[in-house]
Protein backbone atom coordinates (compact mmCIF):
# COMPACT_ATOMS: atom_id res chain seq x y z
CA UNK A 1 0.00 0.00 0.00
CA UNK A 2 1.89 3.47 -1.00
CA UNK A 3 2.40 5.93 2.03
CA UNK A 4 -0.16 8.02 0.65
CA UNK A 5 -2.78 6.19 1.27
CA UNK A 6 -2.38 6.87 5.30
CA UNK A 7 -2.19 10.66 4.37
CA UNK A 8 -4.33 11.45 1.66
CA UNK A 9 -7.69 11.05 4.65
CA UNK A 10 -6.30 12.84 6.75
CA UNK A 11 -5.80 15.98 4.55
CA UNK A 12 -9.51 15.10 3.00
CA UNK A 13 -10.66 15.94 6.70
CA UNK A 14 -9.47 19.14 6.77
CA UNK A 15 -11.27 22.48 6.29
CA UNK A 16 -10.50 23.45 2.51
CA UNK A 17 -9.45 26.83 2.32
CA UNK A 18 -11.25 29.56 0.87
CA UNK A 19 -10.39 30.05 -2.88
CA UNK A 20 -8.55 33.38 -3.76
CA UNK A 21 -11.29 35.36 -5.16
CA UNK A 22 -13.37 35.04 -1.88
CA UNK A 23 -9.89 36.09 0.23
CA UNK A 24 -9.46 39.14 -1.61
CA UNK A 25 -12.80 39.82 -1.82
CA UNK A 26 -12.82 39.99 2.18
CA UNK A 27 -9.49 41.97 1.85
CA UNK A 28 -11.09 44.16 -0.58
CA UNK A 29 -13.80 45.14 2.29
CA UNK A 30 -11.56 45.35 5.21
CA UNK A 31 -9.72 47.69 2.83
CA UNK A 32 -12.73 49.90 2.66
CA UNK A 33 -13.01 49.44 6.28
CA UNK A 34 -9.62 50.73 7.25
CA UNK A 35 -9.99 53.65 5.06
CA UNK A 36 -12.62 55.07 6.16
CA UNK A 37 -11.95 54.11 9.92
CA UNK A 38 -8.67 56.43 8.78
CA UNK A 39 -10.74 58.50 6.95
CA UNK A 40 -13.67 59.40 9.06
CA UNK A 41 -11.66 58.94 12.85
CA UNK A 42 -8.11 60.20 11.68
CA UNK A 43 -6.78 57.18 12.99
CA UNK A 44 -3.68 57.26 11.27
CA UNK A 45 -2.21 53.97 12.27
CA UNK A 46 -4.84 52.09 10.62
CA UNK A 47 -2.06 53.21 7.20
CA UNK A 48 -0.15 49.62 8.06
CA UNK A 49 -3.27 47.01 6.94
CA UNK A 50 -4.15 49.23 4.14
CA UNK A 51 -0.43 48.37 3.26
CA UNK A 52 -0.01 44.69 4.46
CA UNK A 53 -3.72 44.55 1.98
CA UNK A 54 -2.10 46.09 -1.20
CA UNK A 55 0.92 43.78 -0.86
CA UNK A 56 -0.94 40.74 -0.37
CA UNK A 57 -3.23 41.52 -3.45
CA UNK A 58 -0.14 41.22 -5.70
CA UNK A 59 -0.39 37.68 -6.51
CA UNK A 60 -3.93 37.53 -7.69
CA UNK A 61 -3.67 40.54 -9.67
CA UNK A 62 -0.84 39.21 -12.02
CA UNK A 63 -2.57 35.91 -11.94
CA UNK A 64 -5.98 36.58 -12.70
CA UNK A 65 -5.53 40.69 -14.06
CA UNK A 66 -6.09 41.80 -17.74
CA UNK A 67 -3.21 41.29 -20.16
CA UNK A 68 -2.64 45.04 -19.88
CA UNK A 69 -3.11 45.15 -16.53
CA UNK A 70 -0.24 41.84 -15.71
CA UNK A 71 1.91 44.15 -17.51
CA UNK A 72 1.29 47.49 -15.43
CA UNK A 73 1.56 45.34 -12.21
CA UNK A 74 4.68 43.81 -13.01
CA UNK A 75 5.94 46.99 -14.36
CA UNK A 76 5.27 48.12 -10.93
CA UNK A 77 7.18 45.44 -9.10
CA UNK A 78 10.34 46.75 -11.28
CA UNK A 79 10.20 49.96 -10.51
CA UNK A 80 9.94 49.50 -6.69
CA UNK A 81 12.89 47.38 -6.84
CA UNK A 82 14.36 50.08 -8.92
CA UNK A 83 13.24 52.48 -6.30
CA UNK A 84 14.86 50.36 -3.83
CA UNK A 85 18.04 50.71 -5.32
CA UNK A 86 17.96 54.07 -6.27
CA UNK A 87 16.32 56.54 -4.25
CA UNK A 88 17.80 56.78 -0.39
CA UNK A 89 14.03 57.91 0.81
CA UNK A 90 12.71 54.44 -0.92
CA UNK A 91 10.81 52.86 2.16
CA UNK A 92 8.75 56.76 2.54
CA UNK A 93 8.29 56.85 -1.45
CA UNK A 94 7.19 53.61 -1.60
CA UNK A 95 4.97 53.99 1.64
CA UNK A 96 2.86 56.79 -0.01
CA UNK A 97 2.56 55.69 -3.43
CA UNK A 98 0.61 52.11 -1.61
CA UNK A 99 -1.37 54.34 0.25
CA UNK A 100 -2.27 56.40 -2.59
CA UNK A 101 -2.97 53.02 -4.53
CA UNK A 102 -5.02 51.78 -1.31
CA UNK A 103 -7.12 55.28 -1.23
CA UNK A 104 -7.84 54.64 -5.00
CA UNK A 105 -8.79 50.42 -4.83
CA UNK A 106 -10.90 51.35 -1.65
CA UNK A 107 -13.01 54.40 -3.46
CA UNK A 108 -13.47 51.82 -6.41
CA UNK A 109 -14.19 48.92 -4.67
CA UNK A 110 -17.18 51.47 -2.67
CA UNK A 111 -18.03 52.33 -5.98
CA UNK A 112 -18.16 49.12 -7.82
CA UNK A 113 -20.52 47.93 -4.67
CA UNK A 114 -23.51 49.79 -5.81
CA UNK A 115 -23.15 48.10 -9.05
CA UNK A 116 -24.28 45.21 -7.48
CA UNK A 117 -27.10 46.13 -6.11
CA UNK A 118 -27.82 48.04 -9.65
CA UNK A 119 -27.45 44.85 -11.38
CA UNK A 120 -30.41 43.41 -9.11
CA UNK A 121 -32.81 46.72 -10.09
CA UNK A 122 -35.98 46.30 -11.65
CA UNK A 123 -36.19 50.00 -12.25
CA UNK A 124 -32.66 49.63 -14.20
CA UNK A 125 -33.51 47.11 -16.02
CA UNK A 126 -36.76 48.71 -17.18
CA UNK A 127 -34.82 52.24 -18.03
CA UNK A 128 -32.42 49.89 -19.54
CA UNK A 129 -35.10 48.26 -22.10
CA UNK A 130 -36.71 51.92 -22.53
CA UNK A 131 -33.28 53.28 -23.80
CA UNK A 132 -32.87 50.72 -26.44
CA UNK A 133 -36.77 49.71 -27.75
CA UNK A 134 -36.99 53.47 -29.21
CA UNK A 135 -36.96 54.52 -33.27
CA UNK A 136 -33.60 54.72 -34.06
CA UNK A 137 -32.99 58.89 -33.80
CA UNK A 138 -35.02 58.71 -30.40
CA UNK A 139 -33.25 55.21 -29.64
CA UNK A 140 -29.75 57.10 -30.07
CA UNK A 141 -30.10 60.03 -28.10
CA UNK A 142 -31.76 58.03 -24.97
CA UNK A 143 -29.38 55.82 -24.93
CA UNK A 144 -26.67 57.94 -24.69
CA UNK A 145 -28.50 60.02 -22.37
CA UNK A 146 -29.79 56.79 -19.69
CA UNK A 147 -26.10 56.03 -20.39
CA UNK A 148 -24.43 58.87 -18.70
CA UNK A 149 -27.55 58.65 -16.32
CA UNK A 150 -26.85 55.13 -15.29
CA UNK A 151 -22.86 55.54 -15.36
CA UNK A 152 -23.84 58.20 -12.24
CA UNK A 153 -24.15 55.17 -9.96
CA UNK A 154 -23.00 52.35 -11.79
CA UNK A 155 -19.69 53.51 -13.73
CA UNK A 156 -19.05 50.36 -16.21
CA UNK A 157 -22.02 48.64 -15.03
CA UNK A 158 -24.14 51.08 -17.48
CA UNK A 159 -22.43 49.54 -20.22
CA UNK A 160 -23.07 46.26 -19.38
CA UNK A 161 -26.80 46.55 -18.86
CA UNK A 162 -27.08 48.60 -21.97
CA UNK A 163 -25.44 46.25 -23.98
CA UNK A 164 -26.61 42.89 -22.43
CA UNK A 165 -30.28 44.64 -22.93
CA UNK A 166 -29.24 45.37 -26.41
CA UNK A 167 -27.77 42.27 -27.43
CA UNK A 168 -30.80 40.24 -26.21
CA UNK A 169 -33.17 42.68 -28.03
CA UNK A 170 -31.89 42.38 -31.13
CA UNK A 171 -31.28 38.34 -31.01
CA UNK A 172 -35.50 38.40 -30.57
CA UNK A 173 -35.85 40.85 -33.26
CA UNK A 174 -37.38 39.23 -36.23
CA UNK A 175 -35.38 41.28 -38.42
CA UNK A 176 -31.97 40.23 -38.99
CA UNK A 177 -31.19 42.44 -42.16
CA UNK A 178 -28.46 45.41 -42.79
CA UNK A 179 -30.71 47.84 -40.36
CA UNK A 180 -30.78 45.54 -37.38
CA UNK A 181 -26.64 45.84 -37.68
CA UNK A 182 -26.76 49.54 -38.06
CA UNK A 183 -29.17 49.87 -34.91
CA UNK A 184 -26.55 47.88 -32.80
CA UNK A 185 -23.56 49.53 -34.33
CA UNK A 186 -25.67 53.28 -32.85
CA UNK A 187 -26.29 51.96 -29.52
CA UNK A 188 -22.57 50.82 -29.16
CA UNK A 189 -21.31 54.38 -30.15
CA UNK A 190 -23.83 56.20 -28.15
CA UNK A 191 -23.18 54.25 -25.03
CA UNK A 192 -19.85 54.84 -24.94
CA UNK A 193 -20.16 59.01 -25.98
CA UNK A 194 -22.80 58.94 -22.98
CA UNK A 195 -20.68 57.09 -20.78
CA UNK A 196 -17.10 59.06 -20.59
CA UNK A 197 -18.71 62.69 -20.07
CA UNK A 198 -19.96 61.47 -16.50
CA UNK A 199 -16.12 60.94 -15.41
CA UNK A 200 -15.56 64.74 -15.51
CA UNK A 201 -17.91 65.65 -12.82
CA UNK A 202 -19.55 62.33 -10.64
CA UNK A 203 -17.85 62.30 -7.18
CA UNK A 204 -18.39 58.43 -8.15
CA UNK A 205 -16.16 59.00 -10.99
CA UNK A 206 -12.39 58.34 -10.69
CA UNK A 207 -10.46 61.56 -12.78
CA UNK A 208 -12.42 64.03 -10.36
CA UNK A 209 -11.16 62.96 -7.38
CA UNK A 210 -7.72 61.93 -8.29
CA UNK A 211 -6.75 65.04 -9.86
CA UNK A 212 -8.04 67.49 -7.23
CA UNK A 213 -5.95 65.68 -5.29
CA UNK A 214 -3.03 66.63 -7.20
CA UNK A 215 -3.23 70.40 -6.00
CA UNK A 216 -3.25 71.04 -2.25
CA UNK A 217 -5.28 74.27 -2.48
CA UNK A 218 -8.12 72.69 -5.02
CA UNK A 219 -11.19 71.28 -3.63
CA UNK A 220 -13.11 68.70 -4.99
CA UNK A 221 -16.31 70.58 -5.34
CA UNK A 222 -14.80 73.36 -7.31
CA UNK A 223 -13.10 70.30 -9.71
CA UNK A 224 -16.56 68.89 -9.90
CA UNK A 225 -18.18 72.34 -10.69
CA UNK A 226 -15.81 72.92 -14.00
CA UNK A 227 -16.61 68.95 -14.68
CA UNK A 228 -19.90 69.52 -14.62
CA UNK A 229 -20.01 72.56 -17.64
CA UNK A 230 -17.19 70.12 -19.32
CA UNK A 231 -19.87 67.04 -19.70
CA UNK A 232 -22.43 69.25 -20.65
CA UNK A 233 -20.26 70.55 -23.61
CA UNK A 234 -19.41 66.86 -24.41
CA UNK A 235 -22.82 65.25 -24.26
CA UNK A 236 -24.67 68.19 -26.14
CA UNK A 237 -21.96 67.81 -29.10
CA UNK A 238 -22.43 64.32 -28.93
CA UNK A 239 -26.18 64.37 -28.85
CA UNK A 240 -25.64 66.82 -32.19
CA UNK A 241 -23.68 64.45 -33.64
CA UNK A 242 -25.25 61.35 -33.08
CA UNK A 243 -28.68 62.72 -34.48
CA UNK A 244 -27.23 63.75 -37.57
CA UNK A 245 -25.45 60.21 -37.61
CA UNK A 246 -28.66 58.27 -37.25
CA UNK A 247 -30.31 60.45 -39.60
CA UNK A 248 -27.70 59.73 -42.14
CA UNK A 249 -28.53 55.89 -41.88
CA UNK A 250 -32.59 56.94 -41.94
CA UNK A 251 -31.71 58.29 -45.11
CA UNK A 252 -29.98 55.25 -46.67
CA UNK A 253 -32.92 53.38 -45.55
CA UNK A 254 -33.16 49.95 -44.62
CA UNK A 255 -33.90 50.45 -40.74
CA UNK A 256 -36.98 47.99 -39.15
CA UNK A 257 -39.37 49.34 -37.06
CA UNK A 258 -39.19 48.62 -33.49
CA UNK A 259 -42.67 49.03 -30.96
CA UNK A 260 -41.52 51.60 -28.37
CA UNK A 261 -41.38 50.22 -24.87
CA UNK A 262 -43.60 53.09 -22.87
CA UNK A 263 -41.48 55.30 -20.72
CA UNK A 264 -41.04 53.81 -17.68
CA UNK A 265 -42.22 57.31 -15.55
CA UNK A 266 -41.61 55.49 -12.12
CA UNK A 267 -38.91 54.15 -12.35
CA UNK A 268 -36.70 57.09 -13.64
CA UNK A 269 -38.05 59.01 -10.98
CA UNK A 270 -37.11 56.51 -8.18
CA UNK A 271 -33.63 56.33 -9.78
CA UNK A 272 -33.27 60.04 -9.92
CA UNK A 273 -34.39 60.25 -6.19
CA UNK A 274 -31.53 57.52 -5.31
CA UNK A 275 -28.64 59.80 -6.97
CA UNK A 276 -30.37 62.84 -5.38
CA UNK A 277 -30.25 61.20 -1.91
CA UNK A 278 -26.61 59.78 -2.28
CA UNK A 279 -24.71 62.76 -3.75
CA UNK A 280 -26.42 65.09 -1.11
CA UNK A 281 -25.78 62.40 1.90
CA UNK A 282 -22.18 62.60 0.60
CA UNK A 283 -22.08 66.64 0.31
CA UNK A 284 -23.15 67.04 3.96
CA UNK A 285 -21.71 64.61 5.75
CA UNK A 286 -18.00 65.80 4.16
CA UNK A 287 -19.00 69.38 5.03
CA UNK A 288 -20.48 68.07 8.49
CA UNK A 289 -17.38 66.26 9.89
CA UNK A 290 -14.87 68.35 7.56
CA UNK A 291 -14.02 64.92 5.54
CA UNK A 292 -13.33 65.14 1.94
CA UNK A 293 -15.79 63.71 -0.08
CA UNK A 294 -14.33 60.56 -1.45
CA UNK A 295 -13.93 59.65 2.10
CA UNK A 296 -17.50 60.04 2.49
CA UNK A 297 -18.15 58.05 -0.35
CA UNK A 298 -16.65 55.03 1.93
CA UNK A 299 -18.74 54.41 4.21
CA UNK A 300 -22.55 55.93 2.07
CA UNK A 301 -22.13 54.12 -0.94
CA UNK A 302 -21.95 50.42 0.84
CA UNK A 303 -24.59 51.19 3.01
CA UNK A 304 -26.91 52.64 0.55
CA UNK A 305 -25.86 49.35 -1.48
CA UNK A 306 -27.35 47.08 1.17
CA UNK A 307 -30.34 49.15 1.71
CA UNK A 308 -31.18 49.08 -1.84
CA UNK A 309 -30.88 45.38 -2.23
CA UNK A 310 -33.26 45.16 1.26
CA UNK A 311 -35.72 47.47 0.11
CA UNK A 312 -35.66 46.41 -3.36
CA UNK A 313 -36.03 43.36 -4.09
CA UNK A 314 -37.53 42.57 0.06
CA UNK A 315 -34.61 40.26 1.09
CA UNK A 316 -34.02 40.04 4.75
CA UNK A 317 -30.65 40.21 6.59
CA UNK A 318 -29.93 36.26 6.20
CA UNK A 319 -30.78 36.99 3.33
CA UNK A 320 -28.80 39.30 2.07
CA UNK A 321 -25.70 37.93 3.60
CA UNK A 322 -25.89 35.02 1.46
CA UNK A 323 -27.36 35.82 -1.41
CA UNK A 324 -26.81 39.10 -2.79
CA UNK A 325 -23.49 40.30 -0.26
CA UNK A 326 -21.42 36.68 -0.95
CA UNK A 327 -22.02 37.33 -4.27
CA UNK A 328 -20.82 40.71 -4.39
CA UNK A 329 -17.81 40.16 -2.02
CA UNK A 330 -16.50 36.70 -3.65
CA UNK A 331 -16.93 37.38 -6.76
CA UNK A 332 -17.85 40.83 -7.90
CA UNK A 333 -15.89 42.97 -6.14
CA UNK A 334 -12.06 40.25 -7.00
CA UNK A 335 -13.41 40.60 -10.60
CA UNK A 336 -13.63 44.14 -10.41
CA UNK A 337 -10.50 44.53 -9.04
CA UNK A 338 -8.65 42.46 -11.32
CA UNK A 339 -9.69 44.78 -14.03
CA UNK A 340 -9.14 48.19 -12.28
CA UNK A 341 -5.39 46.79 -11.73
CA UNK A 342 -4.33 49.13 -14.48
CA UNK A 343 -5.90 52.11 -13.15
CA UNK A 344 -4.58 51.05 -9.60
CA UNK A 345 -0.56 50.28 -10.48
CA UNK A 346 -0.73 53.82 -12.59
CA UNK A 347 -1.54 55.49 -9.29
CA UNK A 348 1.23 53.75 -7.64
CA UNK A 349 3.70 54.37 -10.26
CA UNK A 350 2.84 57.99 -10.15
CA UNK A 351 4.72 59.50 -7.20
CA UNK A 352 7.77 56.73 -7.47
CA UNK A 353 8.46 58.12 -11.25
CA UNK A 354 7.92 61.39 -10.09
CA UNK A 355 11.25 60.15 -7.45
CA UNK A 356 13.17 58.27 -10.06
CA UNK A 357 12.86 61.00 -13.17
CA UNK A 358 14.72 64.66 -13.12
CA UNK A 359 11.30 66.06 -12.75
CA UNK A 360 12.82 69.28 -11.68
CA UNK A 361 14.98 69.70 -14.54
CA UNK A 362 12.28 68.24 -17.09
CA UNK A 363 10.02 71.06 -15.47
CA UNK A 364 12.33 73.75 -15.56
CA UNK A 365 13.77 72.83 -19.46
CA UNK A 366 9.91 73.57 -20.07
CA UNK A 367 9.86 76.49 -18.60
CA UNK A 368 13.03 77.62 -20.41
CA UNK A 369 11.20 77.06 -23.59
CA UNK A 370 8.45 79.75 -23.43
CA UNK A 371 5.58 78.29 -24.41
CA UNK A 372 2.36 80.29 -24.64
CA UNK A 373 -0.69 79.04 -22.85
CA UNK A 374 -2.34 77.32 -25.96
CA UNK A 375 1.05 75.37 -26.91
CA UNK A 376 1.54 74.18 -23.41
CA UNK A 377 -2.77 72.57 -22.79
CA UNK A 378 -2.91 71.61 -26.38
CA UNK A 379 0.80 69.97 -25.88
CA UNK A 380 -0.43 68.26 -22.64
CA UNK A 381 -3.97 67.32 -24.41
CA UNK A 382 -2.88 66.06 -26.99
CA UNK A 383 0.00 63.74 -25.30
CA UNK A 384 -2.53 62.78 -22.72
CA UNK A 385 -4.74 61.10 -25.93
CA UNK A 386 -1.82 59.92 -27.81
CA UNK A 387 -0.58 57.98 -24.99
CA UNK A 388 -3.61 56.85 -24.24
CA UNK A 389 -4.53 55.29 -27.54
CA UNK A 390 -1.08 53.16 -26.90
CA UNK A 391 -2.81 52.08 -23.79
CA UNK A 392 -0.90 54.05 -20.81
CA UNK A 393 -3.60 54.96 -18.03
CA UNK A 394 -4.45 59.23 -17.44
CA UNK A 395 -3.63 58.21 -14.08
CA UNK A 396 -0.43 57.54 -14.89
CA UNK A 397 0.13 60.33 -17.36
CA UNK A 398 -1.65 63.10 -15.77
CA UNK A 399 0.27 62.99 -12.33
CA UNK A 400 3.21 63.23 -14.63
CA UNK A 401 2.45 66.45 -16.89
CA UNK A 402 1.19 67.94 -13.12
CA UNK A 403 4.61 67.37 -12.20
CA UNK A 404 6.36 68.54 -15.74
CA UNK A 405 4.20 71.69 -15.91
CA UNK A 406 5.18 72.46 -12.17
CA UNK A 407 3.50 75.92 -10.85
CA UNK A 408 0.63 76.74 -13.61
CA UNK A 409 1.08 80.97 -13.08
CA UNK A 410 4.61 80.61 -14.26
CA UNK A 411 2.50 80.08 -17.74
CA UNK A 412 -0.32 82.53 -17.70
CA UNK A 413 -2.70 79.50 -16.23
CA UNK A 414 -4.07 78.75 -12.51
CA UNK A 415 -4.47 75.08 -11.88
CA UNK A 416 -7.99 74.47 -12.25
CA UNK A 417 -7.27 75.43 -15.73
CA UNK A 418 -4.96 72.46 -16.11
CA UNK A 419 -7.32 70.93 -14.27
CA UNK A 420 -10.01 71.60 -16.92
CA UNK A 421 -7.59 70.07 -19.75
CA UNK A 422 -6.83 66.85 -17.92
CA UNK A 423 -10.71 65.92 -16.96
CA UNK A 424 -11.34 66.68 -20.85
CA UNK A 425 -8.44 64.56 -22.19
CA UNK A 426 -9.42 61.87 -19.93
CA UNK A 427 -12.74 62.10 -20.41
CA UNK A 428 -12.88 61.22 -24.11
CA UNK A 429 -9.86 58.72 -24.17
CA UNK A 430 -12.05 56.56 -22.37
CA UNK A 431 -14.24 56.10 -25.32
CA UNK A 432 -11.28 56.90 -28.54
CA UNK A 433 -8.57 54.74 -27.23
CA UNK A 434 -8.48 50.72 -27.68
CA UNK A 435 -6.91 49.66 -24.60
CA UNK A 436 -9.34 51.13 -22.19
CA UNK A 437 -12.28 49.17 -20.20
CA UNK A 438 -14.63 51.51 -22.03
CA UNK A 439 -14.18 50.32 -25.01
CA UNK A 440 -13.31 46.55 -24.01
CA UNK A 441 -16.42 46.49 -22.56
CA UNK A 442 -18.95 47.82 -25.06
CA UNK A 443 -17.30 45.55 -27.85
CA UNK A 444 -17.42 42.56 -25.81
CA UNK A 445 -20.95 43.57 -25.03
CA UNK A 446 -22.25 44.56 -28.68
CA UNK A 447 -20.43 41.74 -29.80
CA UNK A 448 -18.50 44.17 -31.94
CA UNK A 449 -14.52 44.85 -33.07
CA UNK A 450 -12.92 47.42 -30.51
CA UNK A 451 -10.51 48.60 -33.25
CA UNK A 452 -14.35 48.86 -35.99
CA UNK A 453 -15.70 50.22 -32.92
CA UNK A 454 -13.90 53.02 -31.39
CA UNK A 455 -11.49 53.85 -34.40
CA UNK A 456 -13.47 52.91 -37.45
CA UNK A 457 -17.62 53.79 -36.45
CA UNK A 458 -16.54 56.10 -33.67
CA UNK A 459 -13.94 57.96 -35.86
CA UNK A 460 -15.41 60.81 -36.92
CA UNK A 461 -16.86 61.95 -34.10
CA UNK A 462 -13.28 61.65 -32.25
CA UNK A 463 -11.69 63.80 -35.23
CA UNK A 464 -14.26 65.94 -34.84
CA UNK A 465 -13.89 67.02 -31.02
CA UNK A 466 -10.37 66.48 -31.03
CA UNK A 467 -11.00 69.86 -33.37
CA UNK A 468 -13.30 71.49 -31.26
CA UNK A 469 -11.14 70.70 -28.01
CA UNK A 470 -8.50 72.45 -29.55
CA UNK A 471 -10.61 75.27 -31.24
CA UNK A 472 -11.71 75.98 -27.47
CA UNK A 473 -8.36 75.97 -26.03
CA UNK A 474 -7.42 78.61 -28.33
CA UNK A 475 -11.00 80.95 -27.05
CA UNK A 476 -9.89 80.29 -23.27
CA UNK A 477 -5.89 81.27 -24.05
Amino acid sequence: MPATAHVMPFFRRLPKLPNWSALVGILLICLIIFQAIQSWCRVEWMQIPSLIIMVAMVPYLILHGSKVGKVFVVLSIIIALVALFRLSNAPEVLATALLRAAFFQAFLTAVFTLQEAANRSTDINRVGLYLISQPLRKQSILTLLGTNLMALMMNMGSLVIIGALARDRMKNDETRGAGTTERGWMTAVAAIRGFSPSATWSPLALPPVFLSSLYIDLSLGHTMQVGFVISLIILTVSCLFTYLEASLILRRGGVPYVDAVPFPSHSILKILLLLTGIFTSIYFIAHGLDISTSAAAFVIIPVTSCLWILLGRGYNISGLINGPMKNMVFRQLPTQAAGTSVIVSAAFLGPVLVELLPMDQIAQAVLNMHLTAFTLMALVFITIMGLAMIGLSPVLTTTLAIAVIGDPTNFGLSPITIVAILLTAWALAAQFSPYTGTATIASRMFEVSVERLVLVRNGPFMILTLILVLFGIFCMT
